[in-house]
């Protein structure tokens, strides 16, 4: 068709996604758990999710997890222009527990200077703090050497874990096959009267729909990967509507 032929019509502008909070989302390449548990736990209007991949090796282990480090900045950059995104949010619970909050955002600040940045780990302390919680039960789906990482690092961070239970998965891809009523099961067979709390690390596990039957079961507050990173991530954002349904952490 030539170019004479089209018919220029006028656009009715508005403002476009300025009034949204948009959380970019820096997932792992074997990840395809996280965009589907969030959708399910964002309100329907007013937050959305615009992500990107790094890639991750298998299987899981701690130098392949502290090799997303380097990756976040030029994740970070694909996001254009920088300005239309909130808070960036690096996916990964055990990476972002191995990596520092300071060392992940040093790497995202050399090409989004300035950027607010989360993570499960960061939400994980953050929500502990505001609950009060220093004793917990953890339940993970990682080899044992990745579990005690992540236990080294609780309690360096001041969180005690009293009793611990992993899936013992070494392979990203089978994480996601871990039903939730399983999920359930142990984290009901790991509570007892000593811990304050139970904590479900990694972004590769459903929990969306399990954090507040498994609250009135144990009758105490779980904590989830995807759970503290959007709490954190929306706070960050200064997003303050009420969002239901996500447990106790989203009431205070």
């Amino acid at each position: 068709m030539n170019s004479s032929a089209i018919r220029h019509v006028e656009a009715e502008l508005d403002s476009g996604m300025s009034g949204q909070v948009v959380i970019g989302l820096i997932a792992l390449s074997t990840d395809v758990v996280t965009e589907y548990e969030l959708r399910k736990m964002l309100p329907s209007d007013g937050v959305s999710i615009s992500s990107t991949r790094i890639e991750t090796q298998n299987p899981i282990t701690i130098e392949n997890l502290r090799g997303h480090a380097h990756e976040i900045a030029e994740a970070a950059e694909l996001f254009v222009p920088r300005e239309s995104v909130n808070v960036f949010a690096y996916g990964c619970t055990s990476g972002s527990a191995l990596i520092s909050q300071a060392t992940l955002e040093a790497q995202l600040h050399r090409t989004a200077p300035g950027a607010k940045l989360t993570s499960p780990m960061t939400g994980a302390y953050k929500a502990f703090s505001q609950l009060g919680i220093s004793r917990i039960a953890m339940l993970t789906p990682y080899p044992d050497e990745v579990t005690a990482a992540m236990m080294d690092c609780l309690r360096e961070a001041g969180i005690s874990v009293v009793s611990c239970a992993s899936f013992h998965i070494e392979n990203d891809y089978e994480v996601i096959n871990v039903s939730p009523d399983s999920i359930v099961s142990a984290g009901e067979a790991i509570n007892s009267d000593d811990i304050e709390a139970l904590f479900v690390p990694c972004t590769g596990l459903r929990t969306s729909t399990i954090i507040e039957p498994l609250e009135a079961r144990i009758g105490k507050p779980v904590i989830t990967a995807h759970q503290a990173m959007l709490w954190d991530a929306l706070r960050l954002a200064d997003y303050k509507v009420p969002i239901t349904g996500l447990g106790r952490l989203f009431t205070v």
